[in-house]
């Protein structure tokens, strides 16, 4: 579960709304009453619906019904519906579904890649990198989730994830052994991951220790070679595939025997199309 914050919330309608709106203000439509419905223009998975209904709430709509995040909607659904005051509703009524719209494009794009991924390998995990656009975290984490993911690094504050970079400072993938065995000393309850990018280089961390190989733009061909023989030397290592896993190739990932799939392929989906109504009550 991501939790958003009641300052998460306020956030989200401030920005919109930072002095009021001005147009309704205008307009008098205060203590009029309306409802407002959002619904599915297409197929997806929808996200973020509890964090909009915590919005309208703020602006004192009363929730009429809503959906999960996570339910797969068909073309016409209704995903929420809420009534109240008519200047209320214009207030919350774009923010709300723009984020929707975002997270429901992640949910959506994420299903269809573990979709395809254990269509070929029920046993294949889907992870979703740190690489989500600034700011959006638990927005884009929410979605990966929803959509059938999991989130592989939250951030660099909890898993040792050693890439090529780090080692460029430590004496590379031949100090491996002694690295390893070092922290695991310093840090013995967290496992070790080390990133890799050809076979020499995998059988060298597999070699020296490491729980976990993560591999890094390889073909799959090659990849199930690598991982065939990382475990051949460690038979509980975790084989990883990363950099470029997408819907198209997800499967073949899957099939070359890696246990994960990391990637950032879905932050970046298009938005899901939800449709807005509002009405007089």
């Amino acid at each position: 579960m991501i939790y958003f914050t009641e300052n998460d919330i306020d956030r989200l309608i401030e920005d919109d709304v930072p002095l009021g709106d001005i147009t309704t203000y205008l307009l008098g439509l205060s203590d009029k009453k309306g409802k407002i419905e959002l619904f599915a223009r297409s197929a997806m998975t929808v996200c973020g619906v509890e964090e909009v209904v915590r919005m309208y709430k703020k602006v004192g709509l009363e929730i009429v019904s809503s959906l999960p995040s996570g339910t797969m909607l068909n073309e016409g659904d209704k995903l929420l519906e809420a009534r109240g005051d008519a200047a209320s509703i214009h207030t919350i009524w774009r923010s709300g579904g723009v984020l929707i719209e975002f997270a429901s494009g992640i949910a959506t794009r994420t299903r269809q890649l573990v979709k395809n991924a254990k269509a070929a390998n029920p046993d294949v995990v889907v992870a979703g990198t740190r690489k989500h656009p600034p700011y959006l975290k638990k927005v884009a984490l929410k979605a990966l989730m929803a959509g059938g993911g999991i989130p592989h690094r939250t951030g660099i504050s909890d898993t040792i994830l050693m890439f090529r970079e780090h080692l460029l400072f430590t004496g590379g993938y031949k100090n491996l052994v002694s690295l390893i065995s070092k922290v695991k000393q310093q840090q013995k309850e967290r496992k070790i991951v080390v990133e890799a990018h050809t076979y020499e280089e995998a059988l060298l961390v597999a070699q020296a220790g490491a729980d976990a190989i993560q591999i890094d733009k390889m073909p799959p061909e090659i990849f199930k070679e690598t991982a065939t023989a990382g475990r051949n030397i460690c038979p509980e290592i975790c084989m990883i595939a990363a950099g470029g896993i997408n819907a198209r190739n997800a499967a073949d990932y899957a099939r070359a025997s890696a246990d994960v799939l990391v990637t950032s392929w879905i932050y970046f989906a298009p938005p899901a199309d939800i449709g807005v109504k509002i009405l007089q009550a």
